[in-house]
């Protein structure tokens, strides 16, 4: 007669999938958790694109030179940014405002055609 419960290879089968569903929960969560640093990196770097062109067009406007870069604290992190002013037409500049985490690498890149004065 048999006794009840589990066997040994029952209890192996088990712990096996209970692994794996573990993995994939751990995966889905590292995932979601890097997806959503980037996408906050990105945010951050997008303000201070529009906070570049704001400043280019009030308080720091290009005075002879044509691209300047700089570094700011935004959010806790430091972020680099570059900026880049071209001659496109008669009427217009065209300023290309690049931001990123660091200095070569951009996640955010702002392109706007301001008027010439």
């Amino acid at each position: 007669m048999l006794k009840p419960g589990f066997s040994l290879l029952e209890v192996g089968v088990a712990l096996l999938i209970l692994g794996l569903a573990v993995t994939s929960v751990f995966q889905f969560i590292s995932s979601t958790t890097l997806s959503a640093m980037q996408l906050e990196n990105r945010a951050y770097a997008r303000q201070i694109a529009n906070n570049r062109l704001a400043l280019t067009q009030t308080l720091e406007p290009f005075n002879g030179s044509d691209a300047r870069k700089g570094q700011v604290n935004f959010g806790g992190k430091l972020f680099f940014w570059s900026e880049r002013l071209q001659d496109s037409s008669p009427e217009f500049f065209e300023l290309s405002v690049r931001v990123g985490l660091s200095a070569e690498n951009n996640i955010y890149e702002l392109t706007t055609f301001i008027a010439k004065k």
